[in-house]
């Protein structure tokens, strides 16, 4: 139970700290408005997603089953393994056309995100169908 309570008080601590960002950021750079709806909408999702989390946690503590179980698990391996493997792919790709990158920032911006999205599309794939490449 005391886990629970220290990730609500991280995650007041972490809104507080982003909303607060986001006001300054806000306040030094009114005439940028897509940087701000950026980062509000980034803040948005993850607030969503940190009470969601919150609500899942508050729910399995309650009923007393355990966070993860043997599918999940195996769904984050394989799903790991193949965003690995086609990151590969993708930063190949990326290192083949980096004359067309005017930034080295966006170039690795651009690997470092397509592979969170390639994991992320692994994993919701793995979970929903349970298809498992073995």
């Amino acid at each position: 139970m005391k886990n629970y309570y220290r990730e609500i008080v991280l995650g007041t601590v972490l809104f507080l700290f982003f909303s607060g960002m986001i006001v300054w950021f806000i306040l030094t750079e009114p005439q940028s408005s897509l940087p701000i709806a950026i980062a509000m909408l980034t803040f948005v999702i993850g607030l969503i997603a940190f009470v969601r989390q919150a609500i899942n946690r508050k729910r399995e503590i309650e009923t007393g089953t355990s966070p993860e179980d043997e599918f999940i698990k195996m769904a984050k391996i394989y799903a790991g393994n193949q965003a690995f493997q086609y990151s590969m792919y993708l930063w190949l790709l990326i290192f083949v056309f980096n004359s067309s990158f005017t930034k080295n920032e966006t170039m690795i911006g651009i690997g470092v995100l397509g592979s969170a999205l390639i994991y992320g599309i692994s994993l919701w794939y793995f979970k929903t169908t349970g298809e498992f490449n073995a």
